[in-house]
């Protein structure tokens, strides 16, 4: 570092060389920043369009059906009056069952009325179809819900389950 002279003020740095022409460089800085712009409006446009239409798609009845007839073609089945049952499909995810046994999802939709206090009673059967457990389920339901039994039978022989009692008792006050 140089000694500060007499004045008090420390010498000026050098000047940078001149630019030997003009540079092209912040023209395409600026080409890829408009660039880079249109792609971020074109992929929330995109990204717009695609919530609209699964929005649609319950609409039209290819989700969640909303009427008997639609329930019935998707594989439900009246277990009660205006309760229907399904075995796990779709959207459903069994859980994991670490150290023998067997687990399932049954899904209660509530659908013309409260379902009350659902009780699910399932027999836990081994490969040879004797029974080996009995596993009860309950849970509330009320009317225009979905609700997932999850099904678990620790019993390491059990292979599948069957459905023996189903009941589903609103409370009438």
């Amino acid at each position: 570092m140089e000694p500060v002279p007499p004045g008090g003020r420390p010498p000026s740095p050098p000047a940078l060389p001149p630019a030997s022409g003009p540079s092209r460089f912040p023209i395409l800085q600026r080409l890829l920043a408009v660039g880079l712009v249109l792609v971020g409006f074109g992929a929330g446009w995109m990204a717009a369009g695609l919530r609209a239409s699964l929005a649609e798609k319950p609409a039209a009845g290819g989700g969640r059906g909303e009427t008997r007839q639609d329930l019935l073609a998707d594989g439900w089945v009246e277990s009660d009056q205006g309760v229907f049952t399904r075995r796990c499909q779709g959207i459903c995810r069994k859980p994991r069952l670490y150290g023998g046994g067997i687990i399932d999802v049954m899904e209660v939709a509530c659908l013309e009325r409260p379902c009350g206090e659902i009780q699910a009673t399932f027999a836990a059967l081994d490969g040879q179809g004797r029974e080996v457990d009995k596993v009860v389920e309950t849970k509330n339901g009320r009317q225009g819900e979905r609700l997932q039994l999850v099904i678990e039978s620790t019993k390491p022989e059990a292979r599948s389950f069957a459905l023996v009692d189903f009941r589903a008792k609103a409370r009438v006050e």
